[in-house]
């Protein structure tokens, strides 16, 4: 048996389950297919008020703490190759794509500024650009910028083409000869799979007018607008002009959980800005019993109003305003009025590559398309392989909360699948609600174990005492 614990994703879920098996003692080696860590929420961990409400006053993994941990390695740009083994001592090997930019790196952004090939961000949301030199925000980790070797010039094994930001680089800090791929081997005792979710493609959304005025956004360009750091300083401000908007409306066609908690999230984020007027529309008709009276506790609680309603239509007009139309499913009536900006909830899908994530970890996926659990509980962190488990979205869509509460739940089972006598001896495993790696209070929300769950660990510890294989 090993001290270390496998991490796939470096979300807000997969680093808090770092933060909390570095707790214990043991090495967390985080592997992330991006550049940076912290995924969609990569600009809020560099303070700890950055997040908001929008966390239930659950910690947040910052930046700076994540940074000084000896016991968490962090490897980017990389996919998780081979899983073989058994609980407690498995063999994992990870593929690490070149960064082609060393830590001597001092972010002096001449590099930027002499790229010529310019690019959608996507930490951003896509509202701003990038180079094919970059980093995607003022803070992040690695700190060091990161060439987008598919976009620029110097496309191996062509290195001549362009080569300014060599020539530029006064730190010697870009090296296109650095080799393509290295592989890493490690021994852990546990794997948590931490990958997140993907947001659905903007352009999805044109059939609701994405795309015909630049004050129709996404949900998603919406929600890093009221994020600071961000784009405007975490104030919505209408693209069209900068302008901050009196009137807003947000409109959404699934009503899931998952959807009316971004909803409501925005909503609060929104009044909190001092919007004169912040309105729901559902285009849907009023569903029965609990979904309604979920939907209308949050526009009670939000003092917003909520409209069912089909045949919904946007057209820019000449005051660079946006006229709604739509049928009101609650009067039976045809309904007209303007509004400042629009924001189109986008649905939410599995993260991109995790069927093939699951295939190289041998775990089932369930209908969804999301990790399955034994019990097919979206809550529980086990999956169909013992000493394998699940944190935030990987089982499905999920508050920040939540995700962190899984997180939690998925390193302390992980974590019994170590070697006791190489962790700390003063370890004691706490409530999700008194982890605070962020100086922030805590939620008290953590998922309780299901009977499968608890079953799987115990033979997890049988397996380790008798030195077998789980099966």
């Amino acid at each position: 048996m090993t001290d270390s614990v496998l991490i796939v994703g470096g979300g807000v879920a997969g680093l808090h389950a770092a933060m909390e098996c570095s707790r214990a003692g043991a090495r967390a080696i985080v592997v992330e297919r991006g550049p940076v860590v912290g995924g969609r929420l990569a600009a809020t961990m560099t303070e700890a008020s950055a997040i908001g409400g929008r966390a239930s006053g659950a910690a947040v993994p910052l930046f700076e703490a994540l940074a000084e941990d000896d016991n968490v390695e962090i490897i980017t740009l990389a996919t998780l190759q081979n899983v073989a083994g058994r609980p407690g001592n498995f063999t994992v090997s990870i593929r690490e794509q070149a960064r082609f930019v060393t830590d001597q790196c001092t972010r002096c952004k001449l590099c930027r500024a002499v790229c010529p090939v310019v690019l959608s961000n996507a930490y951003d949301a896509g509202l701003t650009f990038r180079k094919a030199i970059y980093t995607p925000m003022g803070e992040t980790l690695p700190e060091a910028y990161v060439v987008d070797i598919h976009n620029c010039l110097n496309t191996p094994p062509n290195y001549l083409p362009c080569q300014r930001c060599v020539e530029v680089c006064d730190d010697d800090a870009i090296d296109f000869h650095l080799p393509l791929d290295t592989i890493h081997e490690r021994q852990v005792g546990a794997v948590i799979l931490a990958p997140g979710l993907r947001i659905e493609d903007a352009g999805n959304l044109d059939g609701l007018g994405y795309g015909a005025h630049p004050d129709i956004v996404s949900s998603a360009e919406l929600q890093r607008l009221l994020e600071s750091p961000g784009p405007t300083g975490g104030y919505a401000s209408k693209p069209s002009n900068e302008e901050y908007p009196e009137r807003v409306l947000l409109v959404l066609d699934n009503l899931s959980d998952f959807a009316l908690y971004v909803v409501a999230s925005q909503v609060h984020q929104l009044r909190e800005q001092d919007v004169a007027s912040v309105a729901v529309l559902v285009l849907s008709r009023p569903p029965h019993d609990g979904e309604y009276a979920a939907a209308q506790a949050l526009a009670d609680e939000a003092g917003v109003r909520i409209a069912w309603g089909g045949m919904f239509k946007v057209d820019p007009a000449a005051d660079n305003t946006l006229d709604v139309s739509y049928e009101d499913f609650s009067t039976n009536r045809f309904v007209r009025d303007t509004y400042d900006m629009i924001a189109l909830c986008s649905d939410v899908e599995p993260a991109d590559g995790l069927a093939e994530l699951a295939d190289t970890v041998a775990v089932e996926l369930a209908d969804t398309g999301y990790v399955s659990s034994p019990d097919n509980d979206v809550a529980a962190v086990a999956t169909s392989r013992p000493g394998v488990f699940v944190a935030g979205c990987a089982s499905g869509p999920k508050n920040i909360a939540d995700s962190i509460a899984t997180a939690h739940l998925a390193a302390g089972c992980a974590l019994d699948n170590l070697d006791r006598r190489l962790l700390r001896s003063d370890y004691a495993p706490q409530p999700a609600a008194e982890v605070d790696a962020s100086d922030t209070d805590a939620s008290d929300a953590r998922p309780a174990s299901s009977a499968n769950e608890t079953r799987a660990r115990i033979e997890q510890m049988l397996y380790a005492l008798l030195d077998k294989p789980g099966t």
